[in-house]
């Protein structure tokens, strides 16, 4: 028997082996390995086959060699003397080659890269390309575009295909005009995937005609989700503060309660920028180091604008035996941390700036001591500005739950320069509050709800940031809240589930001897199975915090 089972076709692709079992490393078992993938398979001496004999018919390696041998091989010759109009020997290559696939590549190229459709006409990339193999054939601007337009086409495609994988999905949208007058909007998408993973798609990058009103955007957002057919699935959208984007929110919020009526929660849907908030609370108040700010950046330009200067300041800081350390960096105006950076790489450089202007009669921007004791005074505060800026926009990882703690932590620091001692930096703490009140009063905990959620903080957390930002009797107030937005969600989303779980049926038979109060109980115990004598959400809260 044991003979007849091993004259088996599948032995053919399978051997033998003795491996330590899983159960107990001590102890080696008997298991089949194929001998194109590796997998291993339980066999036991004289069993079957039939798992062997199906692994075979998919193994993937196993096909692939039995696809390529069926395929008729071309003769590959060393590259011979013949040379090309470019002077390069030309020969033939072993490979196959498909015109039509190196076609998608070069426009996949030209689009990543931001090539111009005029380059696959340039000589010396038709010459490389005839190099690399004989068989390519030269390709017009006017193809290549089409190909791009074909390969957008399909790639939006696949998107939405994936698309309709996902369960909730974010959007953010900005405007701009760029330098030709023309307005553009451009229309985000993230959202997190099966495997836990954070995705960023671009859905729309549309020229948008004035004028730019808050119905005419809410508009062009919706027949955007529409035409992706992702309008059931957006749960939030996070805009600047500019006013035309508050109406559009109104109006996507009619438009998406009248498509999705009460699915649709309107109160956690507008989600303002942070980063954007953060760099107009930090640009009210440091007006007391306006002048600081514009005679570093007017330095910096001045620097950058001759090399001569440039070398000029460098041997001065070697006199004074300073470590060239960082390089003069300038800031953006509309990214308050590179301005900090702009600072902070400044600062070294103090007395070498002083040195320079003694000697060049037309530098005019050497800032004051007053103006450097005042930045090194609020420092610490700016820091945390920037570090606040620098995590709010990441990309690769959600930011939702890392909001809240970041902002109680600015609010503290901003009551601390509230009550300071030196006037400007008292004067600069009120500003910045009343900035960050303006935006971040309202009601909406829709943040708090994300903090909630990461089990490092949870309600201990909640309830110690509002003892920290609000006086007693509002940080009671604003706790009750909470948490009563929180049961409200929770019910919600737990009826939606038990709704659509499978019901199940009671297809038990009775016996005839079953007493009739049995009967009953059981028609009692099955209409009271779905009430939880105490929530998933309760174990959660009372679950201990995980480690930071």
């Amino acid at each position: 028997s044991s003979t007849s089972r091993e004259s088996s076709d599948c032995w053919t692709f399978f051997e033998k082996v003795m491996v330590k079992s899983e159960k107990d490393p001590k102890v080696e078992e008997l298991k089949a390995k194929c001998m194109h993938c590796h997998n291993l398979y339980i066999y036991v001496q004289g069993s079957s086959t039939t798992t062997l004999n199906r692994h075979m018919k998919k193994c993937k390696i196993f096909k692939n060699k039995v696809a390529t041998k069926l395929i008729q091989s071309r003769l590959g010759y060393k590259p011979s003397n013949v040379r090309g109009e470019s002077g390069l020997p030309l020969g033939v290559p072993s490979n196959g080659y498909e015109h039509t696939t190196m076609k998608e590549l070069i426009a996949k190229m030209v689009a990543v890269h931001n090539y111009s459709f005029r380059m696959v006409e340039h000589e010396w990339f038709n010459i490389v390309m005839k190099y690399s193999n004989p068989l390519y054939q030269e390709i017009g601007r006017k193809a290549i575009r089409a190909e791009c337009l074909r390969v957008f086409n399909k790639e939006k495609e696949i998107l939405k295909a994936a698309l309709k994988n996902v369960d909730h999905i974010s959007l953010t949208t900005d405007m701009w005009t760029s330098n030709q007058t023309i307005s553009y909007m451009c229309v985000v998408a993230h959202y997190i995937d099966k495997h836990w993973r954070m995705q960023t798609r671009v859905l729309a990058f549309m020229e948008l005609d004035p004028p730019h009103s808050g119905n005419v955007m809410a508009v062009a957002l919706f027949e955007c989700v529409t035409e992706w057919k992702i309008e059931n699935k957006i749960v939030s959208i996070t805009l600047d503060n500019a006013s035309n984007n508050d109406s559009a929110v109104r109006d996507l919020k009619a438009m998406f309660s009248v498509r999705r009526g009460t699915d649709f929660e309107a109160k956690y849907f507008h989600v303002r920028c942070c980063a954007h908030i953060v760099n107009l609370v930090v640009q009210d108040g440091t007006a007391c180091m306006s002048t600081l700010v514009t005679n570093l950046r007017e330095t910096v330009k001045y620097f950058k604008k001759s090399p001569s200067r440039l070398h000029k300041f460098v041997e001065i800081c070697r006199s004074l035996g300073l470590k060239i350390g960082a390089h003069l960096t300038l800031d953006v105006c509309t990214r308050w941390s590179s301005t900090y950076k702009m600072l902070e790489t400044g600062r070294p450089y103090r007395q070498a700036l002083v040195s320079y202007a003694d000697s060049d009669a037309n530098y005019k921007w050497k800032p004051t001591n007053k103006e450097w004791d005042m930045f090194q005074l609020i420092e610490p505060l700016l820091f945390a500005f920037a570090r606040v800026t620098t995590a709010f926009s990441g990309q690769s990882y959600p930011t939702a739950n890392i909001f809240y703690p970041h902002i109680v932590s600015i609010k503290i620091a901003l009551r601390k320069a509230m009550v300071h001692k030196d006037k400007t930096y008292n004067a600069m703490g009120h500003a910045m509050m009343d900035k960050f009140n303006k935006y971040w009063e309202e009601p909406n905990n829709v943040m708090v709800l994300a903090t909630f959620l990461d089990p490092r903080y949870k309600m201990k957390y909640v309830d110690w940031c509002f003892g920290q930002i609000y006086d007693e009797d509002k940080a009671e107030t604003e706790l009750s809240a909470f948490k009563k937005d929180l049961d409200k969600l929770y019910e919600k989303f737990d009826s939606q589930k038990r709704q659509a779980e499978p019901q199940c049926k009671n297809t038990c038979n009775t016996s005839t001897s079953m007493p009739p109060a049995d009967s009953e109980f059981l028609s009692f115990l099955s209409s009271t199975s779905t009430k939880r004598s105490k929530s998933e959400l309760r174990n959660y809260t009372d679950d201990a915090n995980e480690g930071m």
